[in-house]
């Protein structure tokens, strides 16, 4: 609750950053009733408090399992205690970054043209661009968990390998379920997610033998 509070003293801050990538596109965001943008900046608040104070809430998380974990499984925890942060901060960055300007400029372009003139609201560009960086962010945690999959002995490697197929295709359908339907924006978000995917198994490759 603390974090919320303290991001809805600073969401106009928060939401001055998360208008960049649709000021520099030089479309102006509305507001159509008194309340939209007082519910927006809850919405700020509450996403930001959330991210906020994550850390701890998976440190916690980290405590409450500690004890039920052994040997190898501590390591593992430890190591992802540390990764699952990193991985959804690179996960949103990205998606702040390459996808969200790529989605609004489709979504610009669509748009205009047929006597329609784009007039934008506020709340639902703060929606779109906190959905697609959420969904980015948990997309990244996916190669962690295969590999403390891995790591266990739930799955192999050698049997994801041979997924392959089916994996590319949930991959992108995936791409094409979060992203704008341009072909852009997909490849954008399905190419890293399959590099990733690559390089989970052979990670998972490195350390079966390693083990053995």
């Amino acid at each position: 609750m603390t974090s919320v509070l303290v991001s809805f003293a600073l969401s106009g801050h928060i939401a001055s950053f998360l208008m960049a990538p649709v000021s520099n596109l030089g479309v102006s965001l509305h507001s159509f009733s008194p309340a939209e943008k007082f519910m927006a900046y809850l919405h700020i608040a509450a996403a930001a408090g959330v991210v906020f104070s994550s850390p701890f809430l998976i440190l916690q998380a980290g405590m409450f399992i500690w004890p039920a974990l052994i040997g190898r499984e501590r390591r593992y925890a430890v190591i992802s205690l540390l990764v699952v942060p990193l991985l959804f901060l690179s996960g949103s960055a990205a998606a702040y970054i390459f996808l969200a300007p790529s989605a609004l400029r489709f979504f610009l372009s669509f748009g205009s043209g047929d006597g329609v003139e784009a007039m934008w609201g506020f709340r639902q560009y703060i929606s779109l661009l906190s959905g697609l960086m959420l969904a980015s962010g948990l997309l990244l945690q996916m190669p962690l968990i295969t590999l403390v999959l891995f790591a266990l002995g739930i799955a192999s490697p050698r049997k994801a390998a041979s997924m392959r197929p089916y994996i590319v295709l949930l991959i992108f359908f995936l791409a094409g379920v979060l992203t704008p339907p341009d072909i852009t924006s997909q490849l954008m978000l399905g190419i890293p997610l399959y590099l990733l995917f690559e390089a989970t198994i052979l990670l998972g490759m490195l350390m079966t033998k390693r083990r053995k």
